[in-house]
């Protein structure tokens, strides 16, 4: 099985278990090193996620994933959350930070584009940020701030743009 089909057939089977705990998968890793390999699953929860909402969630999970034979014996499982400065992904990760600055790489026209925005809203596959200038590259003056809306299959990477 290929590890995207591996991730495809676990976020399947876990996904209704972890909603009716309250919980969302944000993601689904797997890491092979030398003699260890891991299953990580990375959840999320309105009010966070703590150390007993990982252990709970472990103990649930892993006769289910055996049972399946979606984790081997060879593996080890790990569920955490996916912390402040974690990549966003999916529909949930962008409807979760609307009004959030972000960072967003993405193709347009075959083109690598970069934005910092705010995520104005989510619908139908698409995100929308309102733009904020770059200090860097544009001069506040000269910034006309405006709403871009880029498909998310578009989006080859983002993450909360954290502002200290």
């Amino acid at each position: 099985m290929s590890t995207e089909s591996l991730k495809t057939s676990i976020t399947n089977l876990i996904d209704p278990i972890l909603n009716a705990e309250g919980a969302e998968l944000v993601d689904v890793e797997l890491e092979k090193h030398r003699n260890h390999k891991t299953l990580r699953l990375l959840i999320y929860k309105s009010d966070g996620v703590s150390i007993e909402d990982c252990r709970r969630v472990t103990k649930m999970l892993q006769p289910v994933l055996a049972v399946h034979q979606l984790l081997a014996d060879d593996w080890s499982l790990e569920v955490a959350s996916p912390g402040l400065d974690r990549p966003l992904r999916t529909f949930g990760d962008f409807r979760r930070n609307c009004g959030q600055p972000v960072t967003v790489d993405y193709i347009d026209h075959g083109q690598n584009r970069h934005l910092v925005g705010i995520v104005t809203g989510v619908a139908n596959g698409v995100v929308s940020l309102q733009s904020i200038p770059n200090n860097k590259t544009n001069s506040p003056k000269n910034h006309q701030e405006q709403i871009i809306d880029i498909q998310i299959a578009d989006i080859t990477k983002a993450k909360i743009e954290l502002i200290w």
